[in-house]
């Protein structure tokens, strides 16, 4: 009787044990910071400030794969003269701390301080190049009227816009 039991206890305390995971899971965060604000310069110029409710660190091995991803970011864009000259603000977003890049996602809208503003779903910063990009469909609505389309290459000021393909709206401009 009593090997019985003894087996019978060794049976459940093993089926007890938490199961082990044998796939992939999520890395977990280096660091996670609350009211997060991070500043991008290059050669003293201010080039954006980014805020955010709540940071996730993730310091890969990989030094490229290395990022922060924050929550409700508020992005300010400065001109060569370090004069705000645009914001971003989405759910979502991805620093990536080697090239310093920006990956917005979930409702996104920027505004230029002409009153320029453009809707999308998801964009990239390319800090290098210092341009916007998506291939996501955008809407971008300013005095002269409102532009819908798929895709859009620009700068941070949206002066120079280039809607990729199935472009609708008005526009009070002269062609």
């Amino acid at each position: 009787m009593f090997i019985f039991s003894f087996g019978f206890f060794i049976i459940n305390f093993n089926s007890c044990k938490p199961k082990s995971h044998t796939g992939q899971s999520e890395p977990l965060p280096s660091q996670i910071v609350t009211n997060f604000t991070l500043f991008e310069s290059s050669s003293g110029q201010k080039l954006y400030r980014l805020f955010a409710d709540k940071a996730y660190v993730y310091e890969e091995t990989n030094i490229s794969s290395q990022k922060i991803v924050v929550n409700n970011p508020h992005i300010l864009f400065y001109d060569e003269d370090g004069s705000i000259y645009s914001t971003l603000d989405a759910k979502k977003g991805v620093v990536y701390t080697q090239t310093s890049d920006l990956v917005a996602q979930d409702s996104v809208v920027v505004q230029t301080t002409d009153g320029t503003i453009l809707h999308t779903d998801s964009l990239v910063w390319n800090n290098r190049e210092r341009i916007i990009t998506t291939d996501a469909w955008v809407k971008i609505e300013n005095k002269q009227g409102v532009i819908e389309g798929k895709g859009l290459i620009s700068d941070a000021a949206l002066k120079r816009i280039e809607i990729k393909s199935s472009v609708t709206g008005k526009s009070t401009y002269e062609f």
